[in-house]
């Protein structure tokens, strides 16, 4: 049959291949049939030249194409998903009664610390230093203050970077410019003052002082951006703002290492885990608040009317950062005692108190040698470095998701992040109560709440598409975890620290702050460029590789103090029957 079917192509295709092939000896003068051997070579020749070529066709388009996926740039998210036509043109400028009440302020200021200097008493100093509730706010305040400010940028923060022609990972830039500046200021802030020789007058002095310079910039950083609004010189304004964000950074912390060795002296060494774990709730309710305050501002400035610029808004953000300054420097003109008492502050250890909150703890660190106890300083410094990174990654990256992937309004975004830091709270005071009344132990619920980050590290994961809501579960779980392991960290490296020494106080504090700040820089840039360019797993993976690594340090940590009890149990068996006398009466 295929024989046949040669035999009737044969007239057809016999000419064009002798014209074809120029290695095939066709002798078109003599016979006009050519044979059957010869004219299969010449069709099995055109098949193979016409395959070659075929193949280096091909390969010519792929290697185009590769060449031209090489040559385009990568593809940014937020670029190409949001419309910035959609972004408001309004400018609302700041009224008379703003600039008379800064001003008003600073004159009551300066009124009360002239009566100070003649020998007058602030008018809400405290009786009893080591009793004193409004020293205690003061520093819930000092740790709180910078995350109601952070939350109340984010929700803006992108379309502000973008109306200035930057990107997702800019406004990450944006948000943590100045945390290098500031690592420098804490620095410096330690060498304003002596430890060993304390003047609290001069202390006081500086926490007043210091609030207020900020508090200046911040008025006229928010005034240069809210006049600048309807400006075409985007470059140059985007980078006056990094400049305005740097020099705040570094003005602010300076009073940050003084006014924690105060606290120090003022704080009996049982109480810290307690306070500490307050403050990691003050930290988490500034996140509660600041999107809070943002979406009421928003209100107030919008009135109704046509949607606000981005560069407007952000100038009203920075006006109520300026309020943040005055509440730091009220507290330290009306608060702050201009001279410490001649009492001895800090009670005995095995002193007890019945109007305090203790928190029965079976980290005996007050009783551990000094190799040990310089161990658990390290231990929670490098906690503090790849914790925060987990917090403040998610910070961002969340709202950011949430904007740019599943199309949710920025500034709804913010109003959904409050559950997450209500629940950190509630779990965290929860916990506080269980730890005080002695139905837990403390470093039981330290693993715990630190591992338990693992697992909200895994609902960030998208094996499978999944809603929106799915990137707060993971968060609620992740910050939950973070806020109580926090304050243990910090409550137990506090108590281990040990005056006089290299792992002091003052020592420790500022490569806890160090640590906090690199990593706290690192987290919102690193965290927004992973969801931009890599998407929401690798940002998952890259976020589970920090949880794992810092609970790895915290079972270093509470391994420790295991082996620890299990060497002196004499201690141990102490606590123990402490806790008992404490808990028989109740049954």
């Amino acid at each position: 049959m295929r024989f046949a079917a040669f035999l009737l192509l044969y007239p057809c295709l016999a000419e064009p291949q002798c014209a074809a092939t120029d290695d095939l000896s066709c002798d078109r003068e003599g016979s006009d049939e050519l044979s059957l051997s010869q004219w299969g070579q010449g069709f099995l020749q055109e098949t193979y030249q016409v395959r070659e070529r075929e193949e280096a066709r091909l390969a010519v388009s792929g290697a185009s194409a590769v060449q031209v996926a090489a040559e385009k740039p990568l593809s940014s998210a937020s670029w190409e998903l949001i419309d910035r036509e959609l972004f408001g043109t309004r400018v609302v400028h700041f009224p008379w009664w703003v600039y008379a009440g800064v001003f008003g302020f600073f004159l009551a200021v300066f009124v009360h610390e002239v009566y100070v200097s003649r020998g007058g008493v602030p008018i809400c100093q405290p009786k009893r230093l080591e009793k004193s509730v409004g020293c205690q706010l003061m520093g819930l305040w000092t740790n709180a203050a910078p995350f109601v400010a952070m939350s109340m940028q984010v929700p803006i923060s992108l379309d502000f970077a973008l109306s200035l022609h930057q990107g997702a990972t800019s406004s990450g830039f944006f948000l943590s410019c100045g945390v290098i500046t500031g690592l420098c200021a804490m620095a410096a802030g330690k060498k304003l003052v002596d430890e060993e020789n304390w003047d609290q007058f001069y202390v006081r002095r500086l926490l007043i002082v210091i609030p207020l310079i900020a508090m200046a910039l911040s008025f006229v950083s928010a005034i240069f951006i809210n006049e600048t609004s309807g400006s075409n010189q985007v470059y140059m304004i985007w980078w006056v703002m990094i400049g305005f964000t740097v020099a705040g950074s570094f003005i602010g912390p300076l009073s940050v290492i003084p006014g924690i060795i105060f606290w120090t002296k003022i704080t009996k060494s049982k109480n810290r885990t307690f306070w500490m774990i307050l403050t990691q709730c003050s930290r988490n309710l500034g996140l509660v608040v600041g999107p809070g305050l943002f979406a009421i501002m928003r209100t107030l400035v919008t009135g109704g009317g046509e949607r606000v610029c981005p560069r407007s808004m952000m100038g009203w953000v920075n006006l109520l950062l300026l309020v943040f300054s005055l509440i730091s420097a009220s507290f330290g003109a009306f608060v702050m005692p201009a001279r410490m008492p001649d009492y001895d502050l800090n009670l005995q250890e095995d002193e007890d108190d019945p109007d305090e909150m203790v928190m029965r703890s079976d980290a005996h660190l007050e009783a551990m040698p000094d190799p040990e106890r310089e161990r658990v300083v390290w231990n929670m410094i490098w906690y503090a470095f790849e914790r925060p990174f987990t917090l403040a990654a998610v910070e961002v990256s969340t709202l950011m998701m949430l904007e740019v992937y599943y199309g949710w309004d920025p500034y709804m975004t913010g109003i959904c992040f409050t559950a997450v830091c209500s629940l950190g709270i509630v779990m965290s005071l929860g916990t506080t109560v269980a730890v005080v009344k002695g139905w837990c132990k403390e470093s039981n619920v330290f693993i715990i709440s630190a591992a338990s980050s693992i697992i909200g590290c895994l609902f960030l994961l998208e094996i499978v598409p999944t809603p929106g809501w799915t990137l707060l579960i993971a968060d609620c779980v992740i910050y939950t975890g973070a806020t109580v392991a926090n304050g243990f960290a910090e409550g137990w490296a506090s108590r281990a620290a040990r005056e006089g020494t290299s792992f002091s106080n003052a020592e420790y504090r500022l490569r806890q702050l160090s640590a906090v700040t690199v990593s706290r820089f690192m987290g919102p840039i690193v965290g927004r460029f992973l969801v931009d360019y890599g998407g929401r797993n690798v940002y998952a993976i890259a976020q589970l590789i920090m949880c794992i690594m810092g609970t790895r340090t915290v079972w270093k940590t509470v391994n420790l103090i295991w082996r620890w009890n299990l060497a002196n149990p004499e201690v141990s068996i102490k606590e123990v029957e402490k806790v008992s006398e404490d808990i028989l009466p109740v049954l």
